[in-house]
């Protein structure tokens, strides 16, 4: 079965916006055995939305849209569609009732005159929003399916996994693939030097089990294998770990799975009954946003000291002034001070100290722009480490953080 999504919106060609639902779909798709084979953007033109769902529906089997179905006058999508599919728009009783929930829903009132929301194409089905106001659309016609939502993206999520899919399942389509996927993440080592110096025959030999991807990012690469035939996953895996356990690569994998960083360290410590927490200069934050990003981290994180200044290195988490005197804020020795103290001072079991330089100003011949000194903290050991990154200033950050997190997974490990 072949799925296509033509996103819709001036906003996302113009860049005031980044489309978000292609990065949500695209891996949903995939969860549930299935590939998006095509993705188109355009333009709020009519002629360029007709186009498109002309291509469209002549390779795909299932059209999804995203965009152009709300109550301002750039929103095409329905009369494109009923254009598309010879209908003409119609005052819908489905449609109506819908919208009449949706705004009695957020006690708001609606009127035919405040919206054309209740008038759709004729044949189409009107469909629930879970998430806001608008009707989704889908339209049936020689076993294949046109599916129209709204491009918010919490909107559009929620309506193709809680609407669109369950109809599709209940006419028929097959909706349950069988493709499967095994993802090797590794930290610290950069593409060439994984397949031209630590394996170079790496690549072959995982190409019998299926397409080979190499994704890298920030701090390491990902490597994806994905095959037809999900039954052989548990097989495959044991093969290919074999393969990559027996190789200079092998130091380097901190996860065969999907999981964030984040995820990996807040399962790991509730798996261990563990709690940690942070002392922040350069990173102001980011290590502790990036693990409260995830549900649940409340039961293991128990805070971030963000002591940017050095008066707050030394009120906060106590910092010898002699120390800052001596080595200078951006130091090992201030590091170690710094994960001592806010592991005193938030009683946790172990802690990650940040303080570093990211620039652009600030450097020095002996202390360059890129330059993090990390400490590390639990009653048994302090220790800590000075790490140098190339980047901009956002790069840098996130790069301090993640060095850190991997620091802190390594410990807990």
């Amino acid at each position: 079965m072949t799925i296509e999504l033509i996103i819709i919106g001036d906003e996302i060609l113009n860049g005031r916006t980044v489309d978000a639902n292609l990065a949500w779909l695209a891996p949903w798709l995939f969860k549930q055995g299935l590939k998006l084979g095509n993705v188109a953007i355009v333009r709020d033109d009519q002629e360029q939305m007709l186009k498109a769902l002309e291509l469209a529906w002549s390779r795909s089997d299932i059209v999804l849209t995203s965009g152009g179905i709300g109550p301002t006058l750039d929103d095409l999508t329905k009369t494109v569609l009923a254009e598309f599919a010879g209908k003409k728009l119609c005052e819908d009783r489905q449609a109506r009732a819908i919208v009449e929930n949706n705004y009695a829903r957020l006690s708001r009132p609606w009127t035919p005159t405040t919206n054309g929301y209740h008038l759709i194409p004729q044949d189409f089905i009107a469909t629930d929003n879970p998430g806001g106001l608008a009707p989704g659309l889908v339209w049936f016609d020689h076993n294949k399916a046109l599916m129209a939502a709204p491009g918010v993206p919490k909107e559009f999520a929620l309506m193709v996994e809680h609407v669109f899919f369950p109809l599709l399942q209940s006419k028929g389509f097959n909706v349950a693939g069988d493709q499967a996927q095994i993802i090797m993440r590794t930290y610290g080592v950069p593409e060439e030097k994984i397949f031209g110096e630590l394996c170079p025959s790496l690549w072959q030999q995982l190409t019998p089990y299926g397409k080979v991807a190499s994704l890298p990012h920030l701090t390491g690469v990902d490597i994806l294998i994905t095959f037809d035939g999900a039954n052989n996953k548990e097989k495959f895996q044991s093969e290919i770990q074999t393969i990559v356990e027996s190789s200079a690569l092998s130091a380097h994998v901190w996860q065969w799975g999907e999981l964030s960083l984040e995820q990996l360290i807040v399962d790991k410590a509730r798996e261990k009954n563990l709690t940690f927490c942070f002392a922040e200069s350069c990173t102001g934050g980011l290590a502790a946003s990036k693990i409260t990003d995830i549900a649940g981290s409340s039961e293991v994180f128990l805070g971030s000291a963000v002591t940017y200044a050095n008066e707050a290195k030394n009120e906060f988490v106590g910092v010898k002034q002699q120390t800052l005197s001596k080595f200078g804020a951006v130091s090992e020795e201030v590091a170690s001070e710094m994960a001592s103290g806010a592991l005193k001072k938030f009683g946790a079991d172990f802690c990650v100290s940040f303080s570093g330089i990211a620039g652009p100003g600030g450097g020095s011949g002996a202390k360059p722009v890129g330059l993090v000194c990390q400490g590390f903290a639990s009653a048994q050991k302090t220790q800590s480490r000075s790490l140098q990154f190339r980047g901009d200033r956002l790069k840098l950050k996130e790069r301090f953080a993640l060095s850190g997190l991997f620091w802190l997974l390594e410990n807990l490990n």
